[in-house]
């Protein structure tokens, strides 16, 4: 078996076997640019800009308020119908008279101490 040779960099640096020539930094760029075919700049061509590319961030704006619009009815809406149900609820248990109260409450069979403590809690 061979035997494996420690390389260490002081040894590396003495020798370099790769060199640049003179000046090849210094015309770089030219040649590069000479050698590149000639093409045309797509930053020179002309946008034409229609009536709907100027309409159109309006378009989408209106369109974004009219659907946040119509999301916040909708929620209105239907704390309205819960509102409307709990208003319907409430008249329902004032439709009673007096009269009618006093009859219930005679054949009850509720003494003055369970009724008070009922409309104590209640409230």
């Amino acid at each position: 078996m061979e035997k494996k040779r420690n390389i260490k960099i002081e040894e590396l640096e003495a020798r370099r076997p790769f060199s640049v020539p003179e000046g090849y930094f210094e015309n770089l760029t030219q040649e590069i640019m000479a050698a590149l075919p000639e093409q045309e700049s797509i930053y020179s061509t002309k946008i034409t800009v229609t009536p709907w590319m100027r309409i159109r961030p309006y378009l989408y704006a209106a369109a974004a308020f009219a659907g946040i619009f119509f999301c916040i009815k909708a929620a209105v809406g239907i704390s309205s119908r819960n509102n409307a149900a709990q208003v319907a609820q409430t008249e329902e248990t004032t439709i009673y008279s007096d009269e009618y109260i006093d009859s219930f409450l005679e054949t009850a069979m509720i003494d003055d101490c369970t009724m008070y403590y009922t409309l104590v809690d209640a409230n």
